[in-house]
């Protein structure tokens, strides 16, 4: 279970976090890529609604 103080602390390592991926575009384009929601192309990764095949234009719903 989790304390009121490992809450607390959880919500201060993403404030930090948020607060280093978000300093400039450049920082937080190579954080999403490193997290896997855009490639290096700059478009989504299929598990983020992207194509799963690179290049290829998306279906309109």
């Amino acid at each position: 279970m989790t304390t009121d103080a490992q809450r607390k602390a959880i919500r201060k390592l993403i404030q930090i976090h948020t607060r280093k991926m978000t300093r400039n575009k450049a920082i937080a384009r190579r954080g999403l890529i490193r997290e896997g929601i855009y490639n290096e192309s700059g478009e989504l990764t299929a598990e983020y609604g992207g194509d799963a095949k690179p290049g290829r234009k998306r279906k309109e719903a």
